[in-house]
């Protein structure tokens, strides 16, 4: 059995202002979200991980750094864990994302396909996050391993953990340093426990 451990990262100045990250941007953890992650690698401890993979994300990566050196396991950066690219639309909240595309009055089918300017399908970032899941899985059979990614890419891997449909996604809106938990028996995921912020409390 592998266990899948992912970890929001930590509070951004971004996430407070509700806006949506630039892909590539140089934002860094709050002084509150790095209080959040040195929390998270404490509560992750009785994961037993033996890895911890990071987006290469600013804000990732300065999580996957404090989780790694706290928990004494080694840390390694991979291409494709980050979240959507929002290309033009970035840096605005998703409300004002949804009025200028129009997506209210798109079909699920076209909001799964729609490129914005500049920017990442949510079909291909998908692709592009389960290639990787899938990549880090079949290079870690039998580990526990953590997963520093984003709020988004959590939220787009929701289906194919639980196995439900994609519009199932809509529900799931991790938070900031949250941990959720899955087992993989190499066929399917079965959850152990989804966004826990108990450690934040």
């Amino acid at each position: 059995m592998t266990r899948l451990i992912l970890i929001r990262h930590g509070e951004t100045e971004v996430n407070i202002q509700g806006k949506i990250h630039k892909y590539g941007d140089s934002e860094q953890l709050t002084i509150n979200g790095i209080s959040q992650v040195e929390k998270a690698s404490e509560a992750a401890k009785k994961y037993e991980p033996s890895v911890v993979y990071s987006s290469k994300e600013d804000r990732a990566f300065q999580s996957a750094e404090i989780i790694s050196k706290k928990l004494g396991v080694p840390l390694r950066k991979v291409d494709g864990l980050e979240e959507r690219n929002w290309g033009d639309y970035a840096g605005l909240s998703f409300q004002e994302i949804k009025e200028k595309a129009g997506m209210d009055r798109m079909t699920f089918e076209e909001r799964y396909t729609f490129n914005p300017p500049k920017g990442e399908s949510w079909k291909e970032t998908e692709e592009r996050l389960l290639k990787t899941l899938n990549e880090i899985l079949s290079n870690n059979v039998g580990k526990n391993v953590i997963l520093v990614t984003h709020g988004g890419s959590i939220r787009i891997y929701m289906p194919t953990l639980l196995g439900v449909n994609k519009e199932e996604s809509y529900k799931y809106d991790p938070d900031n340093a949250s941990i959720s938990v899955f087992d993989f028996d190499g066929d399917k995921f079965s959850e152990v426990v989804y966004n826990n912020t108990s450690h934040l409390k």
